[in-house]
């Protein structure tokens, strides 16, 4: 397929889910549905539904049987942001008010609280399997921001994808593999579609990362302005003897201060380090395995555009 096809395909398959998403939005409790509609229907990419349709019709299943469980990932997917802009204190989403800066962090925790409900509502439509296995990312996402909120730059680079394995790539995999088990797949289907949604949830993190120290070079990276911890910092620490080390850790605590111009002259500063040391070559580096990865996982599959669609958005997560 070309790629003006592909991109066709997954354009449309987005609008679908959009749309479906409204329609959820118009059925839910009317006491929290402003809330929900701003959370749920203010943007967002749907990587994980799209990811749900495509691995479901990449294995021959039929597209209408995967909406619900598409749009139960993206509940959860979405609960989890709203949670997660409490726990760091972040303001903006997409562009706009947090939903917990928009109204109150009560009312956000409540809204948060309806959707991962709702979530496992569609879900529990498809038996108790299906329905275990997203409880348990959701679980695997609640350990992996425990996870996230411990790591510092003396972490290990173990520590570190072992939390992205649980906070990031959780609803990747899950997606991928429920999918294929709705589309009737076969177990080897089902574990290679698997390993394309782990491997897929790692390189988004990690490109999220790279992203987050590449805007303006280091001086607007709000990993380092909350003081999170993101691989390329692991790596420089880790490759480091004790004084420079001891200089980073002050480096990375003056980062995270109020003080916007002592912070942006240290965030500037382990920016510098990072590329000197190569330690964000070795982040893209690291993107770039990860995707390979993730492409690889599709290789037993016949060609079809749903398996297009599917490698066309593993492509985009490229680092270089």
């Amino acid at each position: 397929m070309s790629n003006e096809e592909v991109t066709a395909e997954i354009n449309c398959a987005k609008t679908l889910i959009d749309r479906e998403l409204s329609k959820l939005v118009r059925s839910i409790e009317p006491k929290l549905a402003p809330q929900i509609e701003y959370a749920l229907l203010s943007g967002g990419k749907r990587l994980r539904p799209l990811i749900v349709l495509f691995a479901a019709q990449s294995v021959g299943g039929d597209r209408k049987k995967a909406i619900p469980l598409a749009l139960s990932l993206e509940l959860a997917h979405t609960s989890s942001l709203v949670h997660d802009d409490i726990i760091d204190t972040d303001n903006i989403r997409r562009g706009k008010m947090a939903l917990h800066n928009k109204w109150s962090t009560k009312s956000a925790i409540l809204t948060g609280d309806l959707l991962i409900a709702y979530a496992v509502y569609l879900a529990s439509s498809y038996g108790g399997g299906i329905l275990k296995m997203i409880s348990q990312s959701a679980i695997d996402l609640c350990v992996g921001e425990q996870m996230d909120l411990a790591l510092s730059p003396s972490s290990t680079e173990s520590e570190y994808f072992q939390m992205i394995e649980s906070k990031s790539a959780s609803l990747f995999q899950v997606a991928a593999s429920c999918g294929a088990i709705v589309g009737g797949g076969s177990p080897k289907e089902i574990e290679c579609l698997a390993d394309f949604g782990k491997n897929f949830g790692i390189t988004y993190q990690l490109r999220d990362d790279l992203l987050d120290l590449e805007s303006g070079e280091g001086k607007a990276s709000q990993d380092l302005k909350k003081g999170r911890t993101s691989l390329p910092l692991i790596h420089l620490y880790g490759i480091s003897n004790s004084i420079e080390r001891k200089a980073l850790e002050k480096g990375s605590r003056v980062a995270a201060t109020e003080n916007s111009i002592e912070s942006d002259f240290a965030i500037k500063s382990i920016f510098e380090k990072l590329e000197e040391a190569g330690s964000i070559m070795y982040l893209k580096n690291r993107i770039d395995e990860h995707c390979q990865l993730t492409t690889k996982s599709l290789a037993l599959f016949k060609d079809s555009i749903y398996k297009d669609c599917l490698l066309q958005m593993a492509k985009l997560l490229e680092g270089s």
